[in-house]
């Protein structure tokens, strides 16, 4: 439904330009809001219960979002969904966590991202389908999608561990000097790879078609599917904190390549190198955030983390239109580059700190008994 939401609020709906955008923004609010707050839940109440409760409330926001007309009720259905299916995404890195340890780590977290985007690039094609179809099957199936996923928790989901006792007195907001720098990190990788969303708007200033444009774009996906798993089963192996140092350089290459880039080709290049780094950069950020959280507190600062990325996709837009607007295209991707180094030189900076906080996990998780 994601993928084709402005398409069918324009074209089934007949919303204007300024009522899309605001509806659309309501997907970023609910994220950044909801994904702290899902970290929470599943510290306090499990891993299960918050994936299943964001599953469930979720697909029942759809099928009301399906039988919704009017403006404000297409706005607080959407940011309704956002807010409750924003909590999964905490609950599940969450779980992945708490279900493996060392290099495993890493290598589910690689699998989950590559399956994430397979489903990516299946989603706007089987929605353009159902919508030709009937716009509101996107709705129905949908939810009936997560309602299945819901119900395989219910029947095959197990906790894999006894919650601590002292989870529930675990602060609401974590007092931890590491945690908030590399959210700012995070945050300035985020603002650089969202950033990604102007390119349409540049590609139009330079006289291409829509099909160009999607064209390019498609390399994205198509790189992560042939390269997610193996590039990240080979990061696995060390897992160390500076492949995402390498990662936020190469994102920062890759959107300053798309300064100097005036043909099909060189637009090309600037995506292979800024792909590479979001896929190197996602192999390894899961495994340290869940390592630098004390055991009953994962959640929260996996949520938190999570939540920089739900900023930066509302920063990132208003902030490279209004350089592109004011400054052109290629001072544009030159800032957004700048952006991607900082946090490059971020990363590298608390690399030593990070490093000894996962060596405390690792002997903690090493100590625990048996199953």
């Amino acid at each position: 439904m994601v993928p084709l939401l402005g398409f069918y609020l324009t074209a089934q709906q007949h919303m204007n330009v300024g009522q899309v955008s605001v509806i659309l923004s309501a997907l970023g609010v609910g994220r950044f809001l909801a994904e702290g707050f899902g970290g929470q839940l599943s510290d306090r109440y499990g891993t299960a219960f918050t994936m299943t409760l964001a599953l469930t409330g979720g697909g029942l926001m759809l099928l009301l979002l399906a039988q919704a007309h009017t403006f404000a009720q297409l706005f607080a259905g959407v940011l309704a969904y956002s807010l409750l299916t924003a909590m999964y995404k905490p609950a599940a890195s969450t779980a992945v966590a708490d279900l493996t340890a060392g290099p495993q780590r890493a290598r589910a977290y690689n699998l989950l991202y590559w399956a994430i985007n397979v489903g990516a690039s299946i989603a706007p094609v089987l929605g353009g389908v159902l919508a030709g179809l009937n716009a509101r099957l996107l709705f129905y199936l949908d939810a009936l999608t997560m309602f299945v996923y819901a119900a395989i928790l219910a029947l095959f989901y197990r906790v894999p561990r006894t919650p601590h006792e002292h989870t529930r007195r675990a602060a609401l907001i974590p007092r931890d000097r590491l945690l908030w720098q590399f959210c700012l990190a995070t945050l300035l990788y985020a603002l650089t790879y969202q950033s990604y969303k102007l390119l349409a708007l540049v590609f139009a200033q330079q006289g291409y078609e829509a099909v160009q444009y999607g064209q390019v774009l498609a390399v994205n996906g198509l790189l992560v599917i042939l390269l997610g798993l193996p590039v990240g089963h080979f990061i696995a192996r060390t897992s160390h904190p500076r492949w995402q140092v390498a990662g936020a350089a190469l994102l920062g290459t890759g959107f300053l390549l798309h300064a100097f880039a005036h043909t099909l080709g060189q637009h090309v290049l600037a995506v292979t190198v800024w792909t590479l780094g979001e896929i190197v950069a996602y192999s390894i950020s899961k495994t340290i955030i869940s390592e630098l959280a004390p055991p009953h507190s994962r959640g929260a600062y996996i949520g938190l983390v999570g939540s920089m990325s739900g900023l930066a996709t509302l920063i990132a837009p208003l902030l490279g239109g209004a350089l592109l607007q004011h400054l052109g295209a290629a001072p544009m991707w030159t800032v957004m580059a700048g952006v991607g180094f900082t946090a490059a030189a971020l990363y590298l900076w608390l690399e030593a700190r990070v490093t000894r906080r996962r060596a405390e996990t690792a002997r903690w998780e090493a100590a625990l008994p048996a199953g």
